[in-house]
Formats: C-alpha cells, sequence, structure tokens
C-alpha cells in the first residue's frame, strides 16, 4: 500500500526519486501547498478507488495519517 502511495506522491509532484516515510508531511515537500494537497488527494481517491470526507482530508497531517485512513477502509 506504501509503495502506491509512493507512486502518487511521485506523480503529483513530478518527481520519481521522492521517497515518503510515515512522518513526510508538507513541511518536508517545497511543493507542497494547498493546490497540490487537492490534486494529491484526488489522485489517493483515484489510485486506491475511495472517497475522503472532508473531515478526514482536514485532519491529514503525514503519510502515516493517509495511509491510516486508507487501511481503516476495504481496500483492494
Amino acid at each position: 500500500m506504501k509503495e502506491q502511495l509512493q507512486k502518487v506522491f511521485r506523480t503529483v509532484f513530478e518527481d520519481n526519486s521522492l521517497i515518503i516515510s510515515s512522518t513526510t508531511s508538507a513541511k518536508d515537500i517545497k511543493m507542497w501547498d494547498s493546490l497540490t494537497h487537492l490534486q494529491l488527494i484526488a489522485e489517493i481517491e483515484d489510485e486506491f478507488k475511495i472517497k475522503f470526507s472532508f473531515e478526514e482530508v482536514m485532519m491529514f497531517n503525514s503519510v502515516a495519517d493517509i495511509l491510516k485512513t486508507i487501511e481503516n477502509r476495504d481496500v483492494q
């Protein structure tokens, strides 16, 4: 699952060398602003075939938060 998420991050931030960890946050990626955050969420939803609620999105402060939410879903 983390590998899929990393693929999405690399696509959104246009950086094939980007390595994410559970502690990665917007502070760690220069291009991660409010606009790319929305794009990132949309790409993650497409990749994992899920939809996040507004409340979930507002709680995302790190990769760990995103992964935890995905893992709590019935992702195939």
